[in-house]
């Protein structure tokens, strides 16, 4: 799925796992429309958001140091539409509705089966997509409802100016 400009979708992959990290950045990388930056850790991940916007960022929840928490908080502050999906291997109930108060777009628990996940990727991609499109549309409306306000103002001036006009030829006439 490509973004709404037509470019391929940029992943963000977070785990203090090898293995875990190796066998993502592999599976996902090979599906067509995704780019993925694969990185060890939280501080890689922050440093990572710091230069580049995603559009997605799947985190491990429990690593040494900044946890995916901590990248969830730092993502959404950065980039607010970035979708963000949890991974953990510890998942209980308490950290999946602090995951989705934290505004985590998803949360699953691992090991989780690669085509749940690229479906998972795919509908927050196209939901992005269409929020784009939203905005996009938004945005048109409201330029034009600012162009039509513009242009009431300036023939409510131009209207005045001519009365003022009017006025001031007939005083000369008397």
């Amino acid at each position: 799925m490509e973004t709404t400009n037509g470019t391929k979708a940029s992943i963000l992959v977070v785990d203090d796992e090898k293995i875990i990290l190796e066998s993502f950045a592999r599976d996902l990388g090979a599906e067509q429309h995704l780019v993925v930056t694969a990185v060890s850790g939280g501080e890689e991940a922050i440093a990572a958001l710091e230069v580049k916007q995603f559009d997605l960022v799947i985190t491990d929840l429990m690593m040494p140091g900044v946890d995916g928490f901590q990248v969830l908080k730092a993502s959404k502050k950065l980039a607010p539409l970035t979708s963000v999906i949890i991974l953990t291997g510890y998942g209980d109930k308490q950290s999946a509705i602090d995951a989705l108060r934290l505004r985590a777009d998803d949360y699953l628990e691992k090991p989780c089966d690669i085509d749940e996940l690229i479906f998972r990727i795919n509908n927050l991609l196209e939901r992005q997509k269409k929020l784009s499109l939203k905005h996009e549309q938004l945005v048109e409306t409201i330029r034009k409802s600012e162009y039509d306000k513009l242009l009431t103002i300036i023939n409510e001036q131009m209207q005045t100016f001519s009365q003022k006009q009017s006025i001031a030829s007939q005083k000369k006439q008397f």
